[in-house]
């Protein structure tokens, strides 16, 4: 080979060279960016060689917070902070596409890397996300369902029963209100009427939560259909026993016996009355007995003005018979009484 055609063949070789290196550089800086703002928990704003690129975070959603005429979602505010302290401006990041690159809304489909941290997947682990997929952009789907099962042992974000807006802790708050009615009946017309009206209360606010339209709420309904079913089926089941138990309060209080009813008038406000029903008080009185009851004495029967009859042939009551010996001719008078009226002449005296 003649030094010209080598020199024609280095030529080529480093023109190949210098043109593949930097097809190469054109490729790597398309998925590498710098994040701008944050716009809310699953979408950030990246500068991409040169262009602003709004991303939407694959296969993550987070509650929403920025949507016109509704109030945001429980952990929406928390979310997007959450990505502004993870994704700080000025921050490099590294964009992964999958089979579909935007969306209808143009913004960019796209999972971002922090180093070797996948973002996407933070999210969900810290209870701030669910796995969702978008079809046909399925690659990255089993990643963060797996950082959202963490979320859910370890119960944060939503899926704490400490955070008063998530739905777990509505759940738990309304079947404390309703496992804490009692099951026996009241002892009391007022303890009856308690009792109906705290089952009326924790049925109330179980109503509520099973109430709340979730049609534009997108994670709220995606977590009530998947991972919260069973508990939202566990939570239909006490409200029926829940209701059934007021029901049953209620009767008691509204159709109390009349002995009940004279109980309270005569009573009032001072004492409860009891229901008859569990009245320990209330127990089988024995039926009366002529044969054991005593019989009323003579003096009992006898009006306290009249005077007391006596007993012409009752002998009289001697206390100490030495003292009380009758006389001899009393004892003559006994044996024969009229021996004292015979006059000596045999007529009988004036005094018989």
């Amino acid at each position: 080979m003649t030094k010209k055609a080598i020199g024609v063949s280095l030529l080529v070789a480093g023109a190949m060279a210098v043109g593949a290196t930097a097809f190469t550089s054109s490729s790597a800086s398309e998925h590498r960016g710098t994040v701008i703002p944050v716009i809310d928990g699953d979408t950030v704003d990246i500068m991409v060689s040169g262009a602003k690129t709004r991303s939407q975070l694959l296969n993550v959603a987070t509650p929403q917070t920025k949507q016109p005429q509704r109030s945001a979602e429980c952990l929406g505010p928390e979310a997007a902070e959450f990505l502004e302290r993870t994704l700080p401006a000025g921050q490099k990041v590294t964009l992964e596409h999958d089979a579909q690159r935007t969306d209808h809304e143009g913004q960019t489909l796209a999972v971002v890397y922090k180093a070797d941290q996948l973002i996407n997947s933070e999210i969900a682990a810290q209870g701030f996300g669910i796995a969702i997929k978008f079809d046909p952009n399925t690659k990255f789907h089993e990643q963060v369902s797996q950082a959202q099962r963490e979320a859910e042992s370890a119960e944060r974000g939503l899926f704490s029963t400490k955070i008063a807006c998530t739905i777990p802790a509505q759940i738990n708050d309304a079947m404390k209100a309703m496992h804490s009615v009692p099951v026996e009946l009241g002892q009391t017309v007022e303890q009856a009427d308690a009792r109906a009206q705290q089952a009326a209360a924790g049925r109330a606010a179980a109503d509520a939560l099973q109430a709340q339209d979730r049609k534009e709420q997108l994670v709220s309904a995606a977590l009530a259909e998947d991972s919260l079913a069973p508990a939202l089926e566990d939570l239909a089941e006490t409200i029926e026993q829940t209701a059934d138990l007021e029901i049953q309060h209620e009767q008691q209080v509204a159709t109390p016996s009349k002995k009940v009813n004279a109980g309270r008038k005569a009573a009032g406000k001072q004492s409860p009355t009891q229901l008859p029903e569990e009245s320990k008080a209330e127990e089988p009185r024995p039926k009366k007995s002529h044969t054991n009851s005593p019989r009323k004495s003579k003096k009992q029967s006898q009006p306290e003005n009249q005077p007391k009859r006596v007993n012409p042939n009752r002998k009289p009551v001697n206390d100490n018979p030495l003292e009380q010996k009758p006389s001899r001719e009393h004892l003559g008078s006994r044996v024969n009484p009229r021996a004292n009226c015979e006059a000596p002449n045999g007529q009988s005296s004036k005094n018989c």
